[in-house]
């Protein structure tokens, strides 16, 4: 037996045959002791390109099955998570595996994905191993045009009340997750990362995608405030994201087109949920960038019009109110302590013989009401008032103060008064006279309050 047969035997004997026994349900350990077959007797697989082109053409068709979800490698009860570990490890060694998965069709193998979950229903944890084969894909490098592939999805189910039923179409919005996480200008690493924190919270993300495609998937319920009551109540780890879910359901609430009924029960539990919202004193910010890669177009928008305020928040604003006050009352007693100053000045002016037509220069630099103010405690003040001078010019001080004081409010009633007269004016038009007729009616007109005279007009003639 040549090196290649031997090749082909060894991995057939450790790798395929332990496959089809795992998929069998049986144990996956080789039938034959590789040892004794091989290693004992002088033969080790070289993993040089040679084997790892002949493993790629044997594996071809398991590859097949995987990245399609078939039942006989994908679902085998109990041994699923050993197929999982065995498919890892073959895929990471045969370097081809990337560039055979480039040219296949994802969204048919999500298709295929989603019609064989259904058939285990309750097994709802399946979906994590097509998060596992979008795993392999990332880590292979596998090239797709990401862009197009995202709109066809989009297209499929962003623009469609039902796409196909709700376990394919939850499939379906995890590849498109996937098609917008492969898209952004990350390291491979941070992809990685974006997509194993995909995974981690899709039980939460999926009802997010409900609303902001406006069909429910992954779950039967057929109306959307059963959704909304699963996020608040199913589990205290959508607590610190429940604002996403929040601000989406708020945005497209209007596109769900509830009826009369429903519509009263959204709107109560959204108000539960605000409440629900406002027991969690510090909101997450950890998907923030996942769902701003996923939804580019709407997620910043949504949380500045609809995220609600954290506790942090409102007490920073608190506080911030609490310091705007605390200024604003330094500053007036900065200002009357100001003003008591300039009060004391003026009355050392009038009380020093200073001219009065300095202390009204004095008073002109003020506003009209705090120099109307500033006048009448000059003259409540009993010595100042007993002044001769002073009493000879307050009453010409008085009225110029109060006219300035009154001003504003005049021109307002003028300019009031003046938009009334105009509104109260006749209108001018062109009338026709009783019983002209119709070329009479484009030779005359009647202007205003004239109506009973006849203005001629005169015609244009062409030549």
């Amino acid at each position: 037996m040549d090196n290649i047969d031997k090749t082909k035997e060894y991995i057939r004997d450790a790798v395929t045959n332990p496959l089809e026994r795992l998929m069998k349900g049986e144990s996956g350990e080789p039938a034959v002791n590789l040892y004794e077959k091989y290693y004992w007797q002088g033969y080790k697989p070289q993993q040089d390109p040679n084997y790892k082109s002949m493993l790629h053409d044997v594996m071809v068709p398991y590859y097949e099955l995987y990245l399609n979800g078939d039942t006989k490698l994908c679902c085998a009860g109990d041994r699923l998570e050993f197929i999982r570990r065995k498919m890892d490890y073959i895929i990471k060694n045969d370097d081809q595996f990337g560039q055979w998965a480039s040219e296949k069709n994802l969204i048919y193998a999500a298709e295929c994905w989603g019609d064989n979950l259904k058939r285990f229903e309750k097994e709802s944890k399946r979906i994590y191993r097509f998060f596992h084969v979008l795993e392999m894909l990332l880590e292979s490098e596998c090239q797709q045009d990401w862009c197009e592939l995202s709109g066809e999805l989009k297209e499929m189910l962003f623009k469609s009340e039902v796409c196909y039923d709700y376990k394919t179409d939850e499939v379906l919005c995890v590849l498109h997750a996937f098609t917008m996480i492969m898209q952004q200008d990350w390291t491979k690493d941070k992809k990685k990362e974006m997509l194993d924190l995909l995974n981690q919270h899709w039980l939460f993300l999926k009802h997010y995608y409900s609303v902001m495609i406006r069909h429910i998937i992954g779950v039967k319920w057929t109306r959307f405030h059963k959704v909304a009551e699963t996020v608040m109540n199913s589990s205290q780890s959508f607590k610190p994201h429940m604002h996403i879910f929040y601000c989406g359901l708020m945005d497209c609430v209007d596109e769900l087109h509830l009826d009369r009924k429903h519509q009263r029960e959204m709107d109560k539990v959204m108000l539960q949920m605000q409440e629900e919202m406002n027991r969690v004193k510090e909101p997450s910010e950890l998907l923030y960038p996942l769902c701003d890669a996923i939804f580019p177009e709407d997620f910043q928008r949504l949380l500045r019009e609809h995220r609600p305020k954290s506790y942090k928040e409102i007490e920073n604003e608190n506080n911030l109110k609490d310091e705007l006050i605390k200024q604003m009352r330094e500053q007036n007693k900065r200002t009357c302590k100001e003003l008591e100053k300039s009060k004391e000045t003026l009355e050392k002016m009038v009380m020093s013989s200073i001219p009065i037509e300095d202390v009204d220069a004095e008073l002109e630099q003020y506003p009209a009401g705090t120099a109307w103010d500033m006048l009448k405690d000059l003259n409540a003040n009993p010595i100042i008032s007993m002044q001769k001078a002073w009493r000879e010019h307050y009453p010409e001080l008085l009225k110029k103060y109060r006219k300035r004081l009154m001003e504003p409010f005049e021109q307002q009633k003028e300019l009031t008064e003046s938009m009334a007269k105009v509104a109260e004016r006749p209108t001018y038009g062109t009338y026709y006279a009783s019983g002209a007729t119709h070329d009479d009616k484009r030779s005359q007109m009647l202007l205003g309050e004239n109506m009973e005279k006849f203005v001629p007009l005169k015609k244009i003639s062409n030549e």
